[in-house]
């Protein structure tokens, strides 16, 4: 089964929003200051499963973009 271009459009939007949620909500919550920033050279944010989930969906994202322009005849 293959899906449409408009279809894999569709996905591809949803998985970057939903990536840049995961990889700017920390930033958001310390910025308000409902959380608590880690210590300069901890490299705690980089290990945090949140920014690499964000990270892999929004990749993924770029993938699926690139595909479905290729399927509409854009690339």
């Amino acid at each position: 089964m293959q899906l449409s271009p408009e279809a894999l459009n569709l996905i591809s939007l949803g998985l970057g929003v939903v990536g840049f949620a995961c990889l700017a909500g920390p930033v958001a919550l310390r910025l308000s200051g409902r959380m608590q920033a880690e210590a300069p050279g901890s490299g705690k944010s980089l290990r945090s499963p949140l920014w690499w989930a964000g990270f892999v969906m929004t990749v993924a994202a770029i993938l699926l973009q690139r595909v479905a322009s290729q399927q509409g005849g854009g690339g």
